[in-house]
């Protein structure tokens, strides 16, 4: 008695047939040179339980618990030249040349208006020694100038 009958082996065939003859994925037609993207605009503020998002201060307190939240807007202007492609938003908070966080997000713009893509950063993840802080957007390339945003505030040790 056969360990495997022959409708199986036809069968197993078929599909492995089937495996190397399907066509290969359709690549993107649109070659040619990406589109540089604008950083628009990047809007910050703190995320407070009671009155929601509230604008960000001048200077902080080490160990205050709340969180930012950083709006960060990426364009195609309709004078653009190439093609729109996938580029990517990097978001930094740093202190004292040591960076504390750090988030990379896709943006895509498909057509010409603009896109905003949210980074909310932790409290836990914001600097606890004193000094200027700095929260950073930077575009990946090609980007209009400026290719990055920066806002910063100054970090005041507990009292």
């Amino acid at each position: 008695m056969p360990l495997v009958s022959s409708r199986t082996v036809s069968v197993c065939a078929l599909l492995l047939g089937l495996g190397f003859s399907a066509p290969a994925q359709a690549e993107d037609t649109n070659e040619g040179p990406p589109a540089p993207y604008d950083l628009a605009a990047m809007d910050c503020g703190e995320l407070d339980k009671e009155a929601g998002l509230r604008p960000m201060r001048a200077a902080h307190i080490a160990g205050d618990d709340l969180d930012v939240m950083c709006r960060v807007t990426v364009s195609l202007s309709d004078k653009t030249k190439g093609t729109p492609k996938a580029h990517s938003v990097k978001f930094t908070v740093s202190a004292g040349g040591k960076v504390t966080y750090e988030q990379v997000r896709d943006a895509r713009v498909l057509s010409p208006g603009s896109r905003v893509v949210i980074f909310v950063v932790p409290a836990e993840k914001l600097p606890t020694e004193a000094g200027k802080v700095t929260l950073r957007a930077e575009l990946s390339k090609p980007v209009n100038k400026p290719g990055q945003k920066d806002i910063t505030f100054d970090l005041t040790a507990e009292d």
